[in-house]
């Protein structure tokens, strides 16, 4: 009974526990939870019994290690996804395991690390943009518009397809195709393709692929815009009528190509290669040589080969017996005589021989160096002998022949190691200076071959560490101080690229590599070697702007990329002009007290410079309204343009105004002459063919310049072939550009007006009266001919 009881009152008491919740309700409306109803009598609940908890350490370390959660697991345990101890020493599990346990950085460390390092990223650049900006005159936001048209548009334009709307899709097409919108138009076009076939015939084989940077494609651009017309021009955007099309398409490279490759080259019978002039003509011919070829082609030792040449010339029984000269050294000699007697004709010496005599010397140097070489080894005497061919080749007119065979002594030179830095024992210090004198004999050779063809140079310079030549003749080699620099430059001067990057001068670098000496006027006294490393530095940006901007990919970049190019590659002219020393230094008046020697190597870095600018601005060279209304290349390209025009007429200036071809070839290199002033002629005549929209203030000293040049195409006609097909070539397209009825041009000024609106003092000679050939039958003076 007592049992019943207390099972009535319990149960009384569970339903009393609920009844809180019930207030307010009837009993009716609010029954008793089914969860709260007793389902079975509660006498039948056994008890369950409890574990005792530990008491003491072992107590806290169970609770604890069932309760830790540590912060970051071991590489191991996170790998197989199991629990971690995260002990500093190994966790459990690896120590367990027998296992080295690694911790690395979680997500949040990971992030700071990287957003540390994104921010020290960012000052640097920042620090750049503001370095780069005051180094090529550029702003901060020209140069944040460069960087941000490299970007991918199609990841842009991927990332934003769900939320862009048709407005700002065609304003992000539009946006693109500007920023990857070329600086070529029209036929510039043509840098990543060809339009004809150059295996047609002899004369496309013997012109060959001509590329952009020749101004033979130049003029083949002129001639097109004047056959086109104004409205129907190449830089005009309109496509020109059906007629005229096919006129243009017709019109293949070999006509403006004024070169003489397609002429066979004499061959004379019983020529014995072993004959030798006399005594007082052969050292006078190797004087002219030295005097008028070494400065700008060091390709021998003259101290090696000048007392060699003086025992051969005094000793005749060096002459055929066994002590006799090898092949391949009188193969060099021969060619001196040739180059000495091209020079002595073209310049009208008293003592020249007959004009068709550097042809014999040069098939003797073929007989003795070049027939059947084909499959032998080059060694250093070979490279010199193709070296000083090519240069032949040059100097008769056949450009294509001479770059091939450039091309063939870049790579025996390459073959022998000369574009390395020689650090070895096994050869003296002057024979590693005269190798490297080799080196960048044909570099200097090969670029400017690569400036007239218009094709890609043999020389990667990023394989380049040979250092500059020395800044000293090789007859100087003998003192102390001058053999303590020889060694020491070997061993630290810098990679002549590296130097180009940064801007530095050699001479400068080289100052901190050698030794004091007794004065810096001695140091660095003007002479012909250090007119060649001034002409190498300048060589070198002209073969860096070939690369940056008359390559294919040019067509895929954007215009911010190719203006940047531009920018830097003025700017390091620029800094080159900066640092000529007084002597050589063409923007300042001439000093009475310089040598005539010194003032020729200045006309000459004059012409090259000019030259190398009107090659990196050509490209802006077009017609102003082919630029869209407001767009951003038009303003860059107006004044860009106009650098090259001026850099035109600043080399004419150079040429002097009494027409003497004594007076011309006292530049060297000579052999340049022709493409200088073709060069800028090309580029006054496209000038006025747009009408002088660049330098419309200057149209008459554009005028003036275009009289000059051909005037001293007329005289160099006198004395070659080439010349005088290119002033044919010239005098077709300066009638056709005179008949255009839309060019206006005022009359020629006087030479006083032109040196106002030209203010370099670079003329050499005196102004006296015109000079013009009358063998061409002319009645009239071209200077009146041919004011526009």
């Amino acid at each position: 009974m007592q049992i019943s009881n207390w099972t009535t009152q319990s149960a009384s008491a569970l339903f009393q526990v609920a009844a809180p919740e019930a207030k307010g309700h009837s009993h009716g409306d609010n029954p008793i939870p089914p969860l709260l109803r007793p389902s079975r009598d509660l006498s039948g609940i056994r008890k369950m019994a409890i574990p005792r908890l530990a008491e003491g350490k072992e107590a806290v370390h169970s609770a604890r290690s069932h309760r830790r959660h540590v912060s970051r697991a071991c590489e191991s345990c996170r790998q197989r996804k199991t629990k971690c101890t995260g002990d500093k020493s190994g966790c459990r599990n690896c120590r367990d395991a027998g296992m080295i346990c690694c911790y690395t950085d979680g997500k949040r460390e990971k992030s700071k690390r990287q957003m540390a390092g994104l921010e020290t990223k960012i000052n640097a650049y920042q620090e750049i943009l503001q370095r780069l900006s005051i180094r090529y005159r550029m702003s901060e936001e020209q140069l944040i518009r460069l960087a941000l048209a490299g970007e991918d548009p199609s990841e842009d334009a991927s990332s934003h397809d769900d939320s862009a709307t048709p407005n700002t899709e065609a304003r992000r097409q539009s946006s693109v195709s500007e920023a990857i919108t070329p600086l070529f138009s029209g036929f510039e076009n043509n840098l990543d393709l060809i339009e004809e076939d150059l295996n047609r015939d002899e004369a496309s084989q013997a012109t060959g692929f001509v590329g952009q940077s020749s101004e033979i494609s130049w003029l083949q651009t002129l001639a097109r815009e004047l056959e086109l017309g104004y409205d129907h021009g190449y830089f005009s955007g309109k496509e020109p009528s059906p007629a005229k099309a096919a006129a243009h398409h017709n019109r293949f490279i070999s006509f403006p190509n004024y070169h003489l490759d397609a002429m066979e080259i004499p061959i004379y019978d019983n020529v014995d290669p072993y004959s030798c002039p006399a005594k007082d003509v052969a050292t006078k011919l190797y004087k002219t040589y030295l005097d008028w070829v070494h400065p700008s082609f060091p390709i021998i030792g003259t101290a090696p080969f000048g007392a060699q040449f003086l025992a051969f010339v005094t000793n005749s029984s060096l002459r055929p017996g066994s002590l006799r000269p090898g092949n391949r050294w009188l193969a060099i000699l021969n060619l001196i005589f040739a180059l000495a007697t091209k020079y002595a004709h073209l310049s009208e010496a008293e003592w020249q021989m007959d004009k068709d005599a550097h042809f014999v010397y040069f098939l003797k140097a073929k007989a003795l160096g070049l027939d059947h070489q084909l499959l032998t080894f080059p060694d250093l005497q070979q490279l010199q002998i193709e070296g000083l061919t090519a240069l032949y080749m040059l100097t008769l007119g056949h450009v294509n022949r001479a770059w091939a065979t450039c091309g063939s002594a870049i790579r025996g030179a390459l073959g022998l190691g000369l574009h390395l830095r020689h650090l070895g024992d096994s050869i003296s210090d002057t024979s590693r200076e005269i190798r490297c004198r080799v080196w960048w004999s044909l570099y200097t050779l090969d670029l400017r071959l690569s400036v007239m063809t218009g094709r890609p140079s043999f020389i990667p310079d990023s394989l380049c560490t040979t250092p500059l030549p020395l800044p000293f003749d090789e007859q100087d080699f003998g003192r102390e101080e001058v053999m303590r620099q020889l060694r020491r430059s070997i061993d630290g001067s810098p990679c002549p690229t590296e130097m180009l990057s940064t801007g530095q001068s050699d001479l400068n670098a080289m100052s901190t590599v050698a030794e004091k000496v007794d004065s810096e006027e001695d140091r660095y006294s003007p002479c012909g070697s250090l007119y060649f490393v001034h002409l190498v530095q300048l060589t070198m940006i002209a073969k860096e702007s070939l690369a940056k901007i008359y390559t294919p990919s040019t067509i895929r970049s954007p215009w911010q990329s190719i203006e940047f190019a531009i920018h830097s590659l003025t700017h390091k002219l620029d800094t080159w002009l900066n640092n000529l020393p007084n002597e050589y230094d063409f923007t300042r008046t001439q000093s009475s007290h310089v040598s005539s020697e010194t003032s020729n190597q200045r006309l000459s870095l004059a012409l090259l410079f000019y030259s190398t600018r009107m090659g990196i601005t050509r490209p802006c060279l077009r017609r102003v309204d082919s630029f869209s209304e407001g767009d951003k290349m038009q303003e860059f390209g107006q004044e860009i343009a106009a650098e090259c025009v001026e850099s035109a007429c600043h080399m004419l200036r150079l040429f002097p105004e009494d027409l003497k071809a004594a007076t011309l070839y006292t530049a060297s290199p000579w052999w340049c002459l022709l493409h200088y002033l073709m060069q800028a002629t090309a580029v006054l005549a496209l000038e006025l063919a747009f009408q002088a929209q660049h330098v419309p203030d200057k149209t008459p000293m554009v005028s003036k310049a275009l009289d000059k040049a051909y005037e001293w195409l007329s005289l160099m006609s006198r004395t070659q072939k080439t010349p005088e097909r290119a002033r044919r070539l010239c005098d077709r397209l300066l009638r056709q550009l005179k008949q255009r009825e839309d060019i206006k041009v005022s009359e020629s000024p006087s030479v006083h007006d032109y040196d106002e609106f030209f203010p370099y003092d670079t003329t050499i000679g005196q102004l006296t009266g015109s000079f013009f050939p009358t063998e061409y039958g002319m009645d009239v003076e071209p200077s009146n001919l041919y004011h526009f």
